[in-house]
C-alpha cells in the first residue's frame, strides 16, 4: 500500500491504515546519506529537505530514525512509488518512501517532537499535522483519537428551543383562547398583546367573570349599578360606546369642540399626456354630515376623493378648510381614511389591530389605560365587542365576516380619533344587510361632529338616504349636482327627468349620469347637466322655473309673441333653453345687515305642511301651474340652522346649493305678515331668447360664479360655526403636533406587533425551520464517506516536494453554504415586507413613522434568524464537522442569513409578491457564487469585475470561513500559498464579519428607501 516494499509497525490501532506505511523490518536497508529509498534501497536517490544539512525534522512532523549525532539519517525526499503517486494525485496522503524520510504526524495523534507520536487524548481532537492536542469545546464529543470535535450542542440547543417555543405557543393559544371566551369581550379584555395573554392566561378571564357575577349580586341586592353589556342589545351597546367616545374625541383635541368643513374651487385635475381627469370641480363638505360620492365607472369619483385628501396633486382650483386656503397634507394625523380594500394584518384579532392604529396616531400623552379605554368604546359602538378576540382570516383562513371586516376597517381610523373620515367604497362586497349596517354606523359617527365623505357604488335606497349631502361626478370629472340627497331628486325632475315611482333614486340618478336617464321635457346630456349646474349659480334662477314650463301647448300656440319650447339640436352642442337660463329679472337687493351683527342669515323655506309654489307634479311632461303663488307667508321663513336633512322639502333649503343668502338678496323680507316677490313674471311676457351654447359664454359665467361662491357660502354660518371655526386653527397646529406615539414607542408596538403576526404564522415558521435543517443536513451528508478532513495540500517549507495535490474543500464549502443559505431563506425573506406593503402604505399615508416601521419589522425578523441559523447549523456540525470553532461557524450562518434577508428586502420593494420569491432565490444565488471559488478572487481582479465580489456578503463570508479552518493547519501546509490560490486574506478576520454585517445593512438600508420612494402616491 502506499507504493513501499518493506514496512515498519504502524502505531497500534492502525495497521489497516493505507496512509501509515512503515516497514516491518529496516534490517535489509543500507544506511548512508541519501540511501533507503523504497524506489531503489542502495541508490542515493533521496534528496536532502534542507539546504543547509541540519539534523531535524520540523514540529508536526515524525522522524523516528533521525540521530541528531549521525549526519547519515539527515532527512531526505524520496521519489515516490507509482502507487504513492496515484494517492498524492488523489489528494491523498502518502506514507513516508523512504527511511529517512519523514512522516505527517497522522489525524487523530499529535507529535510532540520528532521521536514522538502519540494517540490525540479524550477531549481534544488533532487534525493532520498537530503538535499540541486542540481542546474540545463546550457540548462537543472527542473520544481518544478524534481528529475532529463532533459538536453536538446546537443540536440540544434546536431541540431545546423547539420544545420551549412549542410550549409558548400552544400556552398562547390556549390562554388567548380562554381570555376570548370566558371575557365575553368585556373592555381591556384579551387579544392585546403576546406577553399579556401568556402571563393573564385563564385565571385573569375567571376572575373578570367573579367580578361580573359580583356585580350581578350588587345589582339583585338593590345598590347602584352600570348596566353590563350582557344586560344590553347591540344597538344599545353601539349607543353607549358613541356617547363615550365623544368625550375622548373632545379629550383628543384638548377638550375642544372642533370641527372640518371644506370648500373647494375649480379643482382640477390634468395628466401629463394632457388628459383631462378633473375639471371645475367647486363645492363644500361641511362637517356632522354625510358626503356620498356618486358618479359612472370612469368619472373620477375616487380620483376626486384623492385630490380631495392630497393623495394626488392637483393642477388647478384651491382648497380652503374652515375658510383658510391651505393643504391636506398638514392635517393628514387628523384625518382618517378608509380604503375599499379591507387592509389590515389578518393573523392579527380585531383588537389587535384597532389597538395598534390607536397607540400609534393617538396623543402620545394618553396613558395606556385610557388608550385601551378608548378601543373598547370604538369596539362597542362598532358593534365588535363581541369578536374582538377573533382573527380577521383570509381567504383560506376562517375569521370574521365580511361586514365585520368592514366595521374594523372603520374602527382602526376611528381609533386614532380623527375629524373628518373618507372612505372609498365602504359598501362594496357587502350583501343589502350589512352594507346598511356599515352605513348606521357612519352616520352614528358623523353625529360626534366628524366630517363623513364616501365614494359608494350602486347603493340600495335606505343606504342612499342615510347620506346627507351628494356629490354627483359626471363623465370627464365635472358636477352635476352637489346639494342634499333628498332634494336630488327634484332637482333632476324639474330639469325633466323620470323617476319610476316604486325604482331605487339612486339608481336613476346614476343612470342620468350615465346619460340614459328618461326625460319628458328635454333631450340632456351629462355635458349639458354640468353646464346648467353650473349656469345655475350664476343665473339665481334654481327656485324658479321658466314660465313656459306653467303654459300648456295650445297657450303657447295662442301667444302674439309666444315664447319658444325647448328644442335641442341635432348635433347636441348647441342648446336652447332661453326660457331655463335666459329668463332672469333684475331685482333690487335688500340692504345687508353689518358685518358686525351677529345675528344669522334667514332664508326663504317652505314648511312640510303648507303648499309649496313650485309644485313638482308632471302632467303629460309639463309642470302644473302654480307659477302665479308668488305669496309667501312669514311662517315660511325659517332659520338656515333649522333645515332638517330629512324628509321632503324645497330646493332652497340646501346650503350646499348656495341658494339661501340668494333668496335673501332677491326676495326682501318686511315686517308685513306676507313676503312678496317683487316684479311677478306674466305668462304673457316673452322671455328673452338667448342661445346657450355649451362652450365659452357658459363657461366664463361658471367661472364668474365660482369665484363668488366663497364670500357667499361664508354668509351661512351662524356665530357658532364661525368661532368653531376659528378654534379649529388656533388650536389645530398643537394637536397635529403631539398626536402619534414617540419614535422609541412606534418601533416598540411594531416590533410586538410582528412578533404577534409571526406566533400566528406557526406553519409558515415550522416549514423555514425544516427547509434549514434540511439544508444544513445536505450539507453534512456531502461529507460522509468522503474525507476526514476538508483540508490537504500544499506542505510548508521544505517539505513541499511531498505534499498531494491540492483538496481545498473549504473554498468550495464556502460556495455550498451561501448557495444552501440562498435556498433556504429567500423565499422566507421575501414575506417580512412583500406581504404587507399595503398595510405600510396605508399606515404611512395616516402619517405613522415610516423608519419606526421598518426597524421594527427588522428587529422582531432576528429571532427567527437566529432559529433557522440554529437549526442549519445544529446537523451541518453534527454531520460535517468542520474545524473551526462552531460559535464562529455559527456567526457567519448567520450572517449570511442577515445578508439574504436584505436581498430579499429589496426584492420585495420592487416586484410583485408572486414574483418576489424567485427572484430572490436567483439574485441570492448569484451572491453566493461571487465567493471567490470559482471564478476566484485572483481572476475577478485580472478582469477588472472584482467590486462585484466585495459587494457579496458570501464573499467575505468564505474568506471568513476559510480564514478560520485553515489557521488549525498551520503547522503542516503553507496556508499563506493555498490563500493566495483563492486570493483570499487570511489576516483580516475582524474586517470580514464587519463586512458581512455591513452589507447586510447596507441592503435594508437601500430596501427602506425603495420603500418610501416606491409608490409614493399610496403612501400620501
Amino acid at each position: 500500500m502506499g507504493g513501499g516494499r518493506n514496512y515498519p509497525d504502524p502505531p497500534s490501532g492502525t495497521e489497516n491504515d493505507p496512509t501509515l506505511n512503515f516497514t516491518l523490518s529496516n534490517t535489509n536497508l543500507p544506511a548512508g546519506a541519501g540511501k533507503g529509498c523504497y524506489i531503489a534501497p542502495n541508490m542515493p536517490y533521496g534528496i536532502g529537505l534542507d539546504p543547509n544539512q541540519v539534523l531535524t525534522c520540523d514540529p508536526g512532523w515524525y522522524c523516528p530514525y533521525l540521530n541528531q549525532s549521525d549526519p547519515s539519517t539527515l532527512p531526505v525526499y524520496c521519489p515516490p512509488s507509482p502507487g504513492c503517486q496515484t494517492y498524492r494525485l488523489e489528494s491523498l496522503p502518502c506514507s513516508a518512501q523512504g527511511r529517512y524520510e519523514p512522516i505527517l504526524c497522522k489525524p487523530g495523534y499529535y507529535c510532540p517532537d520528532f521521536h514522538t507520536i502519540l494517540q490525540c487524548p479524550q477531549g481534544h481532537y488533532c487534525p493532520t499535522g498537530t503538535v499540541i492536542p486542540h481542546a474540545c469545546t463546550w457540548f462537543a464529543s472527542c473520544p481518544a483519537g478524534s481528529y475532529a470535535q463532533t459538536v453536538y450542542g446546537f443540536f440540544i440547543f434546536m431541540g431545546v428551543f423547539d420544545i420551549l417555543i412549542a410550549i409558548l405557543i400552544i400556552i398562547f393559544k390556549y390562554r388567548q383562547g380562554h381570555l376570548g371566551r370566558l371575557s365575553g369581550g368585556a373592555p381591556g379584555s384579551g387579544g392585546s398583546g403576546f406577553l399579556t395573554a401568556l402571563f393573564k392566561g385563564p385565571s385573569h378571564a375567571l376572575k373578570m367573570t367573579a367580578q361580573r357575577a359580583k356585580d350581578l349580586a350588587l345589582a339583585e341586592s338593590g345598590r347602584p349599578e352600570m348596566p353590563s353589556a350582557a344586560d344590553l342589545d347591540p344597538e344599545e351597546i353601539a349607543n353607549q360606546g358613541m356617547l363615550l367616545l365623544v368625550n375622548a374625541f373632545k379629550e383628543s383635541f384638548r377638550n375642544r369642540e372642533l370641527r372640518m368643513n371644506f370648500r373647494f374651487d375649480n379643482l382640477a385635475l390634468r395628466l401629463k399626456t394632457g388628459k383631462t381627469i378633473l375639471q371645475g370641480v367647486t363645492g363644500e363638505i361641511r362637517s356632522k354630515r354625510m358626503t356620498a360620492i356618486i358618479g359612472p365607472s370612469g368619472a373620477g369619483k375616487t380620483t376626486f376623493m384623492n385630490v380631495l385628501m392630497g393623495k394626488v396633486n392637483r393642477t388647478g382650483g384651491e382648497l380652503y378648510i374652515n375658510g383658510e386656503k391651505t393643504e391636506m397634507h398638514l392635517y393628514r394625523k387628523i384625518v382618517g381614511y378608509v380604503p375599499q380594500e379591507d387592509i389590515m394584518i389578518r393573523d392579527l384579532t380585531v383588537r389587535e389591530n384597532v389597538l395598534h392604529s390607536a397607540r400609534v396616531r393617538l396623543p402620545r400623552n394618553w396613558t395606556s389605560s385610557q388608550i385601551n379605554n378608548h378601543v373598547d368604546n370604538v369596539l362597542r359602538a362598532l358593534n365588535l365587542s363581541h369578536v374582538a378576540n377573533s382573527c380577521i382570516g383570509d381567504e383560506t383562513t376562517r375569521g370574521i365576516s365580511g361586514g365585520q371586516r368592514k366595521r374594523v376597517n372603520i374602527a382602526m381610523e376611528l381609533a386614532a380619533a380623527p375629524l373628518t373620515i373618507f372612505l372609498d367604497e365602504p359598501t362594496s362586497g357587502l350583501d343589502a344587510t350589512s352594507s346598511l349596517d356599515v352605513a348606521n354606523i357612519l352616520h352614528s359617527v358623523a353625529s360626534l361632529g366628524l366630517t363623513i365623505v364616501a365614494v359608494i357604488h350602486q347603493p340600495r335606497i335606505e343606504i342612499f338616504r342615510k347620506f346627507d349631502d351628494v356629490l354627483m361626478i359626471a363623465p370627464g370629472g365635472r358636477v352635476a349636482y352637489l346639494g342634499p340627497t333628498n332634494l336630488a331628486k327634484q332637482y333632476f325632475e324639474t330639469l325633466g327627468f323620470f323617476f319610476e315611482p316604486m325604482a331605487n333614486a339612486s339608481d336613476t340618478l346614476m343612470d342620468i349620469l350615465a346619460g340614459k336617464g328618461v326625460n319628458r321635457l328635454f333631450t340632456l346630456t351629462p355635458d349639458q347637466l354640468v353646464e346648467i349646474w353650473e349656469d345655475r349659480h350664476s343665473r339665481d334662477i334654481y327656485n324658479e322655473p321658466p314660465a313656459f314650463f306653467y303654459q300648456t301647448h295650445d297657450e303657447e300656440e295662442g301667444e302674439s309673441n309666444p315664447v319658444q319650447p325647448f328644442v335641442p339640436s341635432q348635433s347636441g352642442s348647441d342648446v336652447k333653453v332661453e326660457q331655463w337660463l335666459g329668463h332672469v329679472e333684475d331685482e333690487a337687493p335688500i340692504p345687508q345687515p353689518p358685518q358686525d351683527d351677529p345675528s344669522p342669515p334667514s332664508a326663504v323655506i317652505f314648511n312640510d305642511d303648507e303648499p309649496i309654489p313650485m309644485d313638482r307634479g308632471l302632467s303629460r311632461g309639463r309642470l302644473s301651474q302654480r307659477r302665479n303663488s308668488d305669496h309667501i307667508s312669514v311662517s315660511h321663513i325659517r332659520h338656515v340652522s333649522d333645515v332638517p336633512t330629512t324628509g321632503g322639502h324645497t330646493l332652497a333649503e340646501s346650503g350646499n346649493l348656495h341658494l339661501l343668502e340668494r333668496n335673501l338678496s332677491q326676495r326682501p323680507i318686511s315686517n308685513a305678515p306676507a313676503v312678496t316677490r317683487q316684479g311677478p313674471v306674466s305668462h304673457g311676457t316673452p322671455a328673452s331668447v338667448r342661445s346657450l351654447k355649451l362652450g365659452s359664454d357658459n363657461r366664463s359665467r361658471s367661472a364668474r360664479s365660482k369665484r363668488s361662491i366663497g364670500a357667499r357660502s361664508m354668509s351661512v354660518l351662524s356665530h357658532d360655526d364661525r368661532r368653531l371655526e376659528q378654534d379649529f386653527h388656533l388650536v389645530v397646529p398643537d394637536v397635529v403636533q403631539e398626536r402619534g406615539a414617540s419614535f422609541i414607542k412606534q418601533v416598540y408596538y411594531c416590533h410586538q406587533r410582528s412578533l404577534i403576526q409571526q406566533s400566528r404564522q406557526v406553519g409558515a415558521l415550522a416549514l423555514e425551520i425544516f427547509v434549514a435543517m434540511f439544508a444544513g443536513l445536505l450539507m453534512g451528508v456531502s461529507t460522509i464517506g468522503k474525507v476526514k478532513e476538508l483540508m490537504n495540500g500544499i506542505y510548508w517549507g521544505i517539505y513541499i516536494l511531498m505534499s498531494p495535490a491540492p483538496l481545498d474543500l473549504l473554498a468550495l464549502y464556502g460556495l455550498l453554504l451561501g448557495i444552501a443559505v440562498a435556498l433556504a431563506g429567500a423565499p422566507a425573506g421575501v414575506k417580512v415586507f412583500g406581504e404587507e406593503k399595503p398595510v405600510f402604505w396605508r399606515e404611512a399615508a395616516a402619517g405613522h413613522n415610516r423608519l419606526a416601521y421598518f426597524l421594527g419589522k427588522n428587529i422582531a425578523t432576528v429571532y427567527r434568524l437566529v432559529l433557522t441559523s440554529l437549526h442549519f447549523t445544529g446537523l451541518y456540525m453534527l454531520l460535517a464537522k468542520p474545524v473551526l470553532d462552531p460559535y464562529m461557524q455559527y456567526a457567519l450562518v448567520l450572517f449570511q442569513f442577515f445578508g439574504v434577508y436584505g436581498i430579499s428586502c429589496i426584492v420585495s420593494m420592487v416586484v410583485k409578491r408572486e414574483n418576489a420569491s424567485l427572484l430572490a432565490v436567483v439574485i441570492s444565488l448569484f451572491a453566493s457564487i461571487f465567493c471567490g471559488y470559482g471564478p476566484s478572487l485572483n481572476q475577478a481582479k485580472q478582469s477588472g469585475y472584482l467590486f462585484l465580489f466585495e459587494l457579496s456578503f458570501n464573499k467575505w463570508a468564505a474568506e471568513a470561513s476559510y480564514a478560520a479552518s485553515i489557521l488549525v493547519y498551520k503547522e503542516r501546509l503553507d496556508i499563506d500559498l493555498m490563500a493566495k490560490i483563492w486570493g483570499y486574506t487570511l489576516t483580516q478576520l475582524s474586517l470580514d464579519l464587519f463586512m458581512c454585517v455591513l452589507l447586510g445593512v447596507a441592503m435594508r438600508i437601500i430596501g427602506f428607501v425603495l420603500m418610501i420612494a416606491l409608490n409614493r402616491d399610496k403612501q400620501r
